[in-house]
C-alpha cells in the first residue's frame, strides 16, 4: 500500500506564519506534511480566541488562504479550528501575565498586531447595526453579571441571533476567501458552573419554548439545582438543545452555500455530567470524525486508563455514525510519543499529535513506513466486545448527585474491564434491542433515570438470554425527574433499596465460585426481597448486596462495590504546564486498579464464565483485539504498561520517562502465551505474524488451536513496548 488512510496533522499558524511567512514558506510546510503521510491538516493558532482579534480577521484569513493553497497542491485538506465564542479579557496583572505566557508558548505575542494590546483591553466591536459584542455575552443567573471563564475572558450566547448571524457571516467570508475544507467551531459551552445563560435572548426563548420564566438573581438560589422544579428541569434540557441548535445552524449554513465541510469534533471525557451543555453525542450525525483530546496538562502515565475508557466510547460513537474515531495527544519526547502512538494503535484510532505551539513531524516520519503497511482500522474496526456498557447520559446530566452516583460508578466498572483486558463497547440510550442482543453481557451502572421503554428493553434482553449486570440505584427517576417506585418489577421481583451507609466485607457466590468483597465506606443494600429473585451476595452482617433473577440472566448489585469518590477510579490527572515549572512533581493519585481488577473486574469475568476474548500469561500488558470488517482478519495489540501507573506516595511529573518505550529498551525477558477466542465467521488461521516499529518486517509466531481458542507463543526477546499480531485466515 502506497498511502495511509486519513491522517491528521496539526498546523500552528502563529506570529511568524501570520505576519512573516511567504507562499514559499507555506509550501515547504505543506511538503513536510505530505512527507509524513498527512492528508488532513487541522489548524491551531495563538489567535484561537478569534473574537479577541476582530480587527485582524482579514490578515488572519490571508495567512490561512496561503496555507490552504499550499496544502491543496499536495492534496491535503485543511480544517480551520478556532473558538467560536471565547475572548481574552484580562482584568489584573496576573491575568495579563497568563495571556502573555499563553501567547509565548504558542509562538505569538501581544505586539504581533499593531494596537492588539489596547484592543484586547478596550475593544468592543459593533458586530451588527446597534449591537456590540458585549451585548451578546452570556449572563450568570446568580448575579446578572457577564460570565467569565477559566480562560480569564468572556463567552457569548448561542441564542443571541445577532451573535449567531455575525459568526455565520464570518464563516462565510472565511469559506470564500480561504477555500478551507472543514470547520471546527470550538468551545460551544455554557459556563458559570451550570448557571448560564440568563441573558435577555435566553429568557425570551425559554419562555416561548417552555412557558416557564427564568428567575431573577434574587430567586436564583431556589431555582438552580432544584430537581423537583419542572422549570429547572426544562431549563437544563433547553441549554442542551440551544448548543445543539447552534452547531446544526453551522452545518446548515455551510450546506446552504453548497459546501460539504469536514466537521471533526472532540470531547475530553464523555463519562461525566455535561454541565456546560456541550453538544457532542446529541449531534453526532453532524461530525465527519469524532475524537478525544487527551489534554496537554494531563500526566500521560497517570491518565492513560481514563483515556482508554473514553477511547471505547469514541469507537462506539464512530461506528454508530459510520465515521472514524481519532485521538489527540501532546507528547514532547520520543518515548512518550511512542507510548501515545501505541495507545492509539491499540484503540484502532486515527492519531493526531502536537505539543502546544509546535509540531512533531520529524518524530512522526519515523513511523510513516509502518503506517503505510499497517493501516489503522478506525471506523472499520469491530471491537469484538464481550461486555457492553450502557451509557446513562440522562442520569449524568439530569439527576441530582450525577457525579458520585452516576459517572464515577460508570468509570469504575468500565476501567475494571480495561485492567482485566475485557473487550468492551458502549451502547447508547436510543439504541434498539437488536443492538443489545449482540453482546453476551451488558453492564448498567449509574442509570438512575430511565424511560419505561428502556426498562422493558432490559427485561426483554434478559428474556432472550442476555446477561444483565446492574449496579447501584436503578431507574429510580422518570425522565422528568419524578420518582419511580420499584423499577425492578419489570424483572418479576421487588426489593427495597436502602440509602448509602458503610457496609462490611462480604461474599458473592456464582456458579460454584466465591468472591470475597472488602468493606465499602458508602454503599446501598437491599431488603424485603419478594418475588422471583435469589440472594447471591451478602455482607458478613447478613445484609443483602446482590440478587439474581430472570433465570440467572439478571444480577443486581445494589451495593458492596466501592464506586464513589475519586479513589474509585483513575481520572485524567493534571499538573498545570502553563506555570513557571511545567515539570514540577506531585504525589500520584489514588491507585484504584488493584481493587477494580479484583472486585468489579472479577465479577464481570465470573458472569462471562471466565471465557475472555483475549488474555496473556503476563500481567504487564494492556491487550486489545479487533476484527477487520473488510478482510475478516483479526488484529491483536499488546502495550507494555509495566510500571506506568504509580502508587502514592510516589511523585510523578510530565518529565517522567516511559522506560519500556525508549530506543534500545530491553525486550521481554521471558516467553509469553497469548490466548485468543476466534470470533464466529473467522476460519482456521493460515499464519500468525507479529509486527512492531521496533523491528523490520515480520516475525512468524507459533500457535496451536483447540476449537475456537488460539494459543499464541510470544518468544523471549520479541519486543519492548508495543506488538501488533495479525491473524490471517
Amino acid at each position: 500500500m502506497s498511502q495511509i488512510q486519513d491522517k491528521f496533522g496539526v498546523f500552528w499558524y502563529n506570529q511568524a506564519e501570520i505576519c512573516q511567512w511567504s507562499d514559499a514558506d507555506f509550501e515547504a510546510k505543506a511538503r513536510e506534511f505530505t512527507q509524513t503521510g498527512v492528508n488532513i491538516v487541522m489548524t491551531f493558532s495563538c489567535t484561537h480566541f478569534r473574537w479577541s482579534f476582530y480587527p485582524y480577521w482579514q490578515q488572519i484569513n490571508e495567512a490561512l488562504a496561503k496555507m490552504v493553497r499550499a496544502c491543496h497542491k499536495y492534496n491535503i485538506r485543511v480544517v480551520e479550528h478556532h473558538s467560536s465564542t471565547l475572548t481574552h479579557n484580562p482584568r489584573s496583572y496576573a491575568d495579563w501575565e497568563r495571556l502573555k505566557c499563553s501567547m509565548r508558548i504558542r509562538h505569538g505575542a501581544l505586539d504581533m498586531f499593531p494596537g492588539l494590546e489596547k484592543y484586547i483591553a478596550t475593544g468592543d466591536p459593533e458586530i451588527r447595526s446597534g449591537v456590540h459584542l458585549s451585548d451578546c455575552r452570556q449572563i450568570d443567573g446568580r448575579n446578572g453579571d457577564y460570565v467569565t471563564t477559566e480562560y480569564k475572558g468572556y463567552v457569548h450566547c448561542y441564542n443571541n441571533e445577532a451573535f449567531v448571524d455575525a459568526y455565520l457571516e464570518s464563516l462565510e467570508t472565511m469559506y470564500r476567501t480561504t477555500g478551507i475544507d472543514g470547520i471546527m467551531t470550538d468551545d460551544v459551552h455554557y459556563y458559570a458552573s451550570g448557571n448560564s445563560c440568563a441573558c435577555p435572548a435566553c429568557r425570551k426563548k425559554f419562555k416561548e419554548e417552555t412557558g416557564y420564566d427564568l428567575p431573577s438573581p434574587s430567586n436564583w438560589a431556589d431555582f438552580a439545582g432544584n430537581y423537583d422544579d419542572p422549570a429547572f428541569m426544562a431549563w437544563q434540557r433547553f441549554r442542551t438543545e440551544s448548543t445543539a441548535r447552534f452547531q446544526r445552524k453551522v452545518s446548515a449554513h455551510a450546506a446552504s452555500l453548497g459546501l460539504k465541510m469536514l466537521r471533526p469534533n472532540y470531547h475530553t471525557s464523555c463519562f461525566q455530567r455535561m454541565h456546560t451543555a456541550y453538544p457532542f453525542e446529541n449531534v453526532g450525525d453532524l461530525w465527519s470524525h469524532v475524537f478525544q483530546e487527551n489534554r496537554f496538562s494531563s500526566v500521560i502515565r497517570a491518565s492513560y486508563p481514563a483515556w482508554t475508557t473514553d477511547a471505547v466510547h469514541r469507537t462506539a460513537m464512530a461506528r454508530k455514525h459510520s465515521i472514524d474515531p481519532m485521538s489527540l495527544f501532546y507528547p514532547a519526547r520520543p518515548d512518550d510519543y511512542y507510548f501515545c502512538w501505541a495507545l492509539s494503535r491499540a484503540w484502532e484510532h486515527l492519531l493526531m499529535v502536537t505539543p502546544e505551539g509546535a509540531d512533531l513531524n520529524n518524530e512522526e516520519q519515523q513511523y510513516l513506513e509502518y503506517e503505510k503497511i499497517h493501516r489503522r482500522l478506525a471506523g472499520k474496526a469491530d471491537p469484538l466486545a464481550e461486555v457492553a456498557f450502557y451509557l446513562p447520559r440522562a442520569s449524568f446530566d439530569y439527576t441530582p448527585d450525577g457525579l458520585e452516583s452516576g459517572s464515577r460508578p460508570f468509570c469504575t466498572w468500565i476501567q475494571a474491564g480495561v485492567f482485566c483486558n475485557l473487550r468492551e463497547t458502549v451502547i447508547f440510550e436510543n439504541d434498539p434491542l437488536e443492538k443489545y442482543l449482540q453482546y453476551p453481557l451488558i453492564v448498567v451502572t449509574g442509570a438512575r433515570m430511565l424511560t419505561d421503554e428502556a426498562l422493558e428493553r432490559f427485561a426483554e434482553y434478559c428474556r432472550r438470554g442476555g446477561k444483565l449486570l446492574i449496579h447501584g440505584e436503578f431507574g429510580i427517576f422518570n425522565p422528568d425527574c419524578t420518582r419511580r417506585d420499584h423499577p425492578e418489577k419489570v424483572f418479576n421481583f421487588q426489593a427495597d433499596i436502602n440509602g448509602l451507609h458503610q457496609v462490611p466485607a462480604g461474599t458473592f457466590q456464582w456458579q460454584g465460585e466465591t468472591l470475597t468483597m472488602p468493606e465499602v465506606e458508602e454503599s446501598c443494600t437491599l431488603s424485603n426481597v419478594v418475588g422471583d429473585a435469589k440472594v447471591v451476595a451478602r455482607g458478613n452482617d447478613g445484609s443483602i448486596y446482590a440478587v439474581s433473577a430472570m433465570n440467572g440472566n439478571l444480577v443486581w448489585f445494589a451495593g458492596g462495590i466501592r464506586s464513589r469518590h475519586p479513589e474509585a477510579e483513575h481520572y485524567a490527572f493534571s499538573i498545570d504546564r502553563w506555570g513557571a515549572d511545567p515539570y514540577k512533581k506531585e504525589v500520584a493519585p489514588y491507585f484504584a486498579a488493584e481493587y477494580q481488577k479484583n472486585v468489579p473486574g472479577r465479577i464481570m469475568a465470573m458472569l462471562l464464565n471466565n471465557d475472555q476474548v483475549i488474555s496473556c500469561s503476563s500481567e504487564d500488558y494492556m491487550l486489545t483485539a479487533f476484527r477487520d470488517e473488510e478482510t475478516n482478519c483479526c488484529n491483536l495489540h499488546m502495550v507494555n504498561v509495566a510500571g506506568v501507573l504509580a502508587r502514592p506516595p510516589e511523585m510523578i511529573s510530565h518529565s517522567d520517562i516511559f522506560v519500556n518505550f525508549l530506543k534500545d529498551s530491553p525486550k521481554n525477558q521471558t516467553a509469553m502465551e497469548l490466548k485468543f477466542k476466534l470470533p464466529e465467521g473467522v476460519g482456521v488461521p493460515k499464519k500468525v505474524q507479529a509486527f512492531s516499529p521496533e523491528f523490520s518486517g515480520s516475525k512468524e509466531l507459533s500457535y496451536r488451536q483447540t476449537g475456537n481458542k488460539l494459543c499464541i507463543t510470544i518468544p523471549r526477546g520479541c519486543f519492548a513496548g508495543y506488538l501488533h499480531i495479525k491473524i490471517n485466515s
